[in-house]
């Protein structure tokens, strides 16, 4: 059919990725080619405008995510067919649904024809078909979107690749990477949720023969390769400036082999360099490793997710569920849990299997600087020193940002205590948004004016800073910077930084200096006060009242947090890995996390 224009941004209006699929199918459908592709660029154009993006407010931005899992390889064919004709669509699916299920997007790659037309291809070792009913069991495990662009779905011809299509969306599942002609089968889903916008491309870089590549009019698949790569690169470039984040799943590599080739990491930096934020692999039927720098990542090979069982190919059993949380400007959590195959039923592994398949990930992984954890946690590897360490998270999170940064070989020490100098260096980029300070960022202190440290330390400027801001005091001959900084100091310091922070938006909102109720942040309630200090009255007493206050403060926020014994030892000097912590709960606090 051909879809009128009005009838177009209808479609558009009702801001679901399913009718922007269903418009720019219905608009390119018919033409002739050159005009299919100048549809085709007025489709990405106009559906990354009108689709409206709900409004929220700047704090419930900072807390939305959305969260997608990827899985591999997923054939519903051959035995898979038989165990689903026997027991039912969900068989395959019973020992992992409830993980899939609990994303807001699940993608996978859809390794069959799924129909009753066409006839298989002469001469090819495995064809693959199943009956349209084993979709029933993909869609209500939750499985959102399949790739289609691999070396299987055009098994059955193009008959039975159109058939596929439609039989995939008459099943509520989203098709990508194949289509009835090249402007359809490159077109990208847009997947939104929480005003998070996400582009997905697929595409193949293994396929029999040339003739599956979709071209002009011709009906086949999205086929790139490292040396011929313009049409997904200026896809990605062409939506780049409207989206938050871009996916492309493609289906490379040699079979049964865990080291990715040369061409594929050579087709990784075309893709990254061309914008791609997140890249998952398929094909090679076992898992590769990953890699992870804190802004993008590449699962090199997932593996077979759906599979029959090959008892000749014990890693071929193996795959993964990558779940990764995204926030509107970050990736904020990448998890991957292992699964396994068992006579065509996949399950998530769990004790010792777990931990051997995370051990041989990490291993896969090292080459790449990533760490997978035993717990499945992906982290970049900015020191080698803290991959177990309860503070990981939050150190690599700062270090990311430049907030915190290691020593001259490369570890980070976190059970180090932190100087004074140090801590106030970190809480001075947090409240100046910057990680380097210059003279006009400071007040300008006479040499008689400001004492706690020499203009030529090293934390001269941030110190300066603060004082300026009274956060610190500009003379105290006991306040030494190179000194161990104590936990209560912590608290006075975070407390006092909190209170010009909100005195300073009072005034923004009210004009009157900071005297608007705001300004009275960092005030404990009574009930609160009084309960603090009944329970830790010993180590409150010997403190001034406005490190007494501050300390509560701090407790009352959950920025501080005490010893299994009870106490808070608030002489203790705070560790590197424990200022990380603190500051990044400040930094959540004030709405300020990256």
């Amino acid at each position: 059919m051909v879809l009128k224009m009005t009838e177009f941004f209808a479609l558009l209006k009702d801001n679901s990725f399913i009718g922007l699929g269903q418009a720019g199918h219905a608009l390119i459908g018919g033409r002739p080619l050159g005009i299919r592709l100048l549809c085709f660029l007025l489709i990405l154009a106009l559906a990354l405008t009108l689709i409206p993006v709900q409004a929220a407010s700047a704090q419930t931005k900072a807390s939305q995510t959305v969260t997608l899992n990827f899985v591999g390889d997923i054939l519903l064919a051959s035995r898979i067919q038989d165990l689903i004709d026997a027991e039912g669509p969900m068989a395959p699916w019973i020992g992992v649904k409830d993980l899939l299920q609990s994303a807001d997007f699940t993608i996978g790659n859809l390794e069959c024809a799924v129909g009753t037309t066409g006839s298989p291809m002469p001469d090819k070792q495995w064809t693959f078909r199943a009956s349209p009913e084993t979709l029933q069991g993909l869609k209500d495990a939750g499985v959102d979107v399949v790739s289609l662009a691999n070396n299987h779905t055009l098994d059955f011809g193009v008959e039975g690749l159109l058939e596929t299509i439609e039989n995939v969306k008459n099943y509520g599942v989203i098709p990508i990477g194949a289509g009835p002609d090249e402007a359809s089968a490159r077109h990208p889903v847009i997947l939104e949720k929480h005003g998070i916008r996400i582009a997905l491309f697929a595409t193949s870089m293994v396929i029999p023969v040339w003739e599956w590549a979709a071209e002009g009019d011709r009906p086949g698949l999205a086929v790139d390769y490292s040396m011929w790569n313009h049409n997904i690169v200026t896809g990605i470039e062409a939506v780049r400036p409207h989206v938050d984040y871009i996916v492309v799943y493609l289906h490379w590599g040699e079979e049964r082999t865990t080291e990715p080739e040369d061409w594929v990491l050579r087709m990784e930096k075309v893709l990254r360099d061309a914008g791609a934020d997140i890249i998952i692999g398929s094909h090679p039927h076992v898992l590769r490793g990953l890699r992870f720098d804190g802004k993008s990542l590449t699962a090199f090979s997932l593996g077979n997710f759906i599979f029959t069982t090959r008892p000749d190919c014990p890693a071929c059993q193996i795959g993964a569920i990558l779940s990764i949380t995204l926030s509107k400007t970050a990736i904020e959590e990448v998890v991957i849990h292992p699964t396994e195959i068992v006579w065509g039923k996949t399950f998530v592994m769990e004790d010792q299997a777990k931990l051997d398949a995370l051990a041989t990930l990490d291993l896969l992984s090292g080459p790449f600087d990533t760490d997978i954890t035993s717990s499945g946690q992906v982290l970049e590897r900015i020191f080698p020193d803290v991959l177990d360490h309860w503070a990981r998270v939050n150190v690599n999170k700062l270090a990311r940002l430049g907030i915190v940064t290691g020593f001259e070989d490369g570890r980070f020490l976190p059970d180090k205590p932190v100087t004074r100098a140090e801590f106030a260096t970190t809480l001075a980029r947090v409240i100046a948004g910057k990680l380097e300070l210059d003279n006009t960022d400071v007040p300008l202190f006479g040499p008689d004016e400001f004492t706690l440290c020499a203009p030529g330390h090293w934390a001269y400027t941030y110190l300066t800073y603060l004082a300026g801001m009274s956060i610190l005091p500009a003379h105290d001959p006991e306040w030494i910077p190179d000194e161990f900084c104590p936990r209560a100091e912590v608290c006075t310091l975070l407390w006092k930084a909190a209170v010009r922070h909100n005195a300073a938006n009072d005034m923004d909102k009210n004009g009157n200096g900071g005297t608007g109720e705001d300004a009275e942040d960092g005030a404990v309630t009574t009930g609160i006060t009084d309960r603090l200090w009944s329970q830790f009255r010993n180590e409150l007493e010997s403190l001034d009242p406005e490190s007494q206050t501050a300390v509560m403060w701090c407790i009352s926020e959950s920025l501080l947090m005490g010893y299994d014994d009870g106490t808070l030892r608030l002489d203790n000097p705070v560790t590197r890995a424990e200022a990380a912590t603190i500051i990044r709960r400040f930094m959540n606090r004030q709405n300020n996390v990256p």
